[in-house]
């Protein structure tokens, strides 16, 4: 499915979800930007790319 056709949702809105547990809530809280909208493929993107990072 493309881009355009998936459904995007706010910050906000994956934070008040109830299909993340804590610990993905806390993440999404520190890594997506406030005012921009995201897929949920974007999120859980944003999510691993968090949790691979290295540690300096």
């Amino acid at each position: 499915m493309s881009k355009e056709k998936m459904a995007a949702f706010t910050k906000d809105q994956f934070l008040a979800s109830r299909q993340r547990p804590g610990r993905e809530k806390d993440i999404l809280s520190a890594v997506l930007e406030d005012g921009k909208a995201y897929t949920i493929v974007e999120a859980d993107k944003a999510i691993q790319s968090y949790l691979k990072r290295s540690v300096k």
